[in-house]
């Protein structure tokens, strides 16, 4: 799926390619240039169309980058153990320097978080961080052992995503897939999921950032960390418990905590102009 962008596909006459040392980059960069930068980070399984809605309501005013994580969307695969976070981390820091992109503020979805959180640590002027559903935690039990174990399998297999690109072509299954976030999306955008999970790199990207993903480190330093973090949540997600966000806020100094009612894990998709406000509102502010 690298570098393919279908001329229907969200904001497309923005899209281009960009390499760092290890990570080939698909971004669009869009908006008021010379405006109040923002960067958007997208969750796993995810690409940068997730944003399209929510950043409508910013064009006027902010500038906007929007990426695909590495092997997601239309960003390239990447190497072993180059979809860790600390390499996730690394890369996007020096796409930033390459574009010429400091953000005033990081919006980073589920998985996005951690990303967006990090990067706030070494971005200077520290900049702001907008978490949404932050998944900010890790698998309970027996799944916490052998949910990793098991992706790093299917990662590796000859022709496994394949296998499952062909199973997730199957439009009920993608649709099972979303409805199980506890969000309800249109139509149109829920094509935009049977087109990224149709497609076996997009799949193996997932499966390779899942495999290679670990948050000990980063839960671990979390609570010493100085950045300015507002938590948002659909209160009906059923990806990410919103128990996480709500803990996370009372341990951090510098953070506040709101959710949006009727919306779960895909709440930008749900409801973009509530979350461009509060983006908007954020931006505003002068400190939390």
């Amino acid at each position: 799926m690298e570098h393919s962008v279908p001329s229907n596909w969200p904001n497309n006459q923005y899209s281009i390619n960009v390499e760092t040392s290890f990570h080939e980059w698909h971004i669009q960069r869009l908006g008021k240039t010379g405006g109040k930068k923002i960067l958007f980070i997208h969750g796993t399984g995810s690409s940068s169309h997730t944003w399209s809605d929510t950043v409508e309501f910013l064009l006027d005013e902010f500038e906007i980058l929007l990426l695909d994580l590495p092997g997601h969307g239309f960003s390239k695969l990447p190497a072993p153990n180059q979809s860790s976070l600390q390499s996730i981390v690394h890369g996007s820091m020096e796409l930033l320097e390459k574009i010429s992109f400091c953000p005033d503020l990081i919006v980073g979805h589920s998985a996005g978080a951690a990303i967006a959180v990090l990067l706030s640590e070494k971005i200077e002027p520290k900049c702001k961080i907008f978490c949404i559903n932050a998944a900010f935690g890790e698998f309970p039990g027996i799944a916490g052992v052998m949910f990793p174990i098991f992706a790093k399998i299917i990662a590796v297999l000859p022709y496994s995503s394949d296998i499952l690109a062909g199973l997730s072509r199957n439009n009920e299954r993608t649709e099972k897939l979303i409805a199980n976030t506890g969000s309800k999306i249109t139509n149109d955008k829920l094509e935009y999921y049977k087109v990224l999970f149709s497609e076996p790199n997009h799949v193996k990207g997932t499966l390779k950032l899942m495999a290679e993903w670990d948050l000990s480190k980063f839960l671990k330093d979390l609570k010493n960390f100085n950045s300015n973090i507002y938590f948002l949540v659909g209160n009906l997600d059923k990806t990410v418990p919103i128990s996480i966000s709500q803990k996370w806020s009372q341990i951090l100094a510098k953070s506040q905590y709101n959710e949006i009612v009727g919306a779960g894990h895909l709440v930008h998709e749900e409801k973009p102009f509530e979350v461009s406000q509060s983006i908007v509102n954020q931006l505003k502010k002068q400190k939390f």
